[in-house]
């Protein structure tokens, strides 16, 4: 038999009979062809014949009285029929198919080359928002478009060339050579003038001249160490150094909800599993959703990782959902008083370089379903804070641009 006759079908009969020749005569005189015919005994054959040809040999050994059995089927025809009951391989074989005929015409993997300073994370991220990411056409990923965004997007890059090899695309970069900083100059002119109003406590002066004394008032912005110092000669222009002391009044205003939803015991647990493939989410099932009501959440991942700890982007992520009781709850306006004094207690401190929280007077006010705090708080805080006017030199003068920053 040729291979398109066994590829439709083929039949392993068994036949038994009183007169087995003549039973063979009887199929050949009627068109069928047997192959591979067995004596398995004074009254039984085995032979194959085509798929199409069993109905009129099954009725032919009826009509003499003898038996025709079917001992096996062989054949391509045969083997679909068997995929087709079981829907999952089918599924799974195409599947595989259709990847090994996709995955030559895509980028799986990704390599940065030449990059000594610029940290290989931000070119590979700055690369997927631009269209390099995982599954991406190996054509696409090799056109200019791409690579002048890059070359947009890190400007310490001078040149950048795509490659692929395989399923890796090689991402190499040249960078730009950086040129040493200039030498800051020698004399930096500034002052140190206030951050805030307050009422002096305290001068000490490491480097410049003193503007004020304890006991004096100062306005926000006022200078408190000059920069300029008589030598008698000459003026002799400097950064101002020291630590200012002063207390301070600060007005500050919190406010806190009366009611809130209070999570009690745990009523389900919930799991949904997803794959991902890059950017690309696929869930399990339909049911991978999120519980009703309040619900705590928990994401784990597992990423897939090839031996030698090559991370695959692929992960299975599972998510948690833990959903509890919720019940309304009320603040009284003894808990809603300690609630908005912790955190001006931890507030406070946090807004000043160096200081401490004096006297206090605080007003709690319960209005339109919240509670307010009104407070102002006197403070023994350092309210220095350098202004720097530019390059100095020793007859006074300066120029150049002036800036901020914390002092003592």
């Amino acid at each position: 038999m040729t291979f398109w006759t066994r590829a439709a079908g083929i039949l392993r009969m068994e036949l038994v009979s009183a007169d087995p020749e003549g039973a063979l005569r009887t199929l050949n005189n009627a068109g069928i062809t047997l192959d591979e015919i067995t004596p398995r005994g004074a009254l039984t054959l085995e032979f194959c014949l085509r798929r199409g040809d069993y109905p009129a040999a099954q009725a032919l050994c009826r009509k003499q009285g003898d038996s025709l059995r079917v001992l096996g089927r062989q054949g391509l025809y045969y083997a679909v029929g068997t995929l087709w009951r079981r829907k999952l391989l089918l599924a799974g074989l195409l599947f595989l198919v259709g990847l090994t005929a996709l995955l030559p015409t895509r980028v799986l993997f990704f390599r940065v080359e030449g990059n000594r300073t610029v940290p290989t994370a931000k070119v590979l991220w700055e690369a997927e928002r631009r269209g390099l990411s995982f599954g991406a056409s190996r054509r696409g990923v090799r056109s200019e478009r791409i690579k002048n965004a890059l070359l947009d997007a890190i400007p310490e890059l001078e040149w950048v060339g795509v490659n692929t090899n395989g399923c890796t695309a090689v991402i190499s970069v040249r960078e730009r050579a950086v040129s040493a900083p200039e030498p800051e100059p020698k004399h930096q002119v500034g002052n140190i003038v206030a951050a805030m109003d307050g009422y002096i406590l305290s001068v000490t002066v490491t480097q410049g001249t003193g503007q004020v004394e304890p006991g004096q008032a100062v306005k926000k912005g006022e200078i408190l160490i000059s920069g300029y110092t008589d030598c008698g000669i000459c003026i002799q222009a400097t950064q101002a150094e020291g630590e200012i002391l002063a207390q301070t009044r600060r007005q500050l205003e919190a406010v806190t909800p009366a009611a809130y939803q209070k999570k009690g015991a745990v009523t389900g647990t919930k799991r949904a599993y997803s794959l991902l493939l890059g950017k690309k989410r696929i869930f399990f099932w339909k049911d991978s959703g999120i519980l009703e009501g309040s619900c705590d959440r928990i994401q784990e991942d597992y990423p897939l990782t090839l031996p030698g700890g090559f991370r695959l982007p692929v992960c299975l992520r599972v998510d948690t959902y833990i959903n509890r009781e919720s019940q309304p709850e009320r603040l009284t306006a003894q808990q809603a008083s300690e609630r908005l004094k912790a955190f001006i207690a931890r507030y406070l401190p946090e807004q000043m370089i160096a200081g401490t929280v004096g006297p206090a007077s605080q007003t709690i006010l319960s209005e339109g379903g919240c509670y307010r705090l009104r407070g102002s708080y006197l403070c023994r805080e350092m309210i220095g804070r350098e202004k720097r006017e530019g390059n100095g030199e020793s007859n006074g003068q300066a120029s150049g641009q002036s800036g901020e920053r914390g002092a003592g």
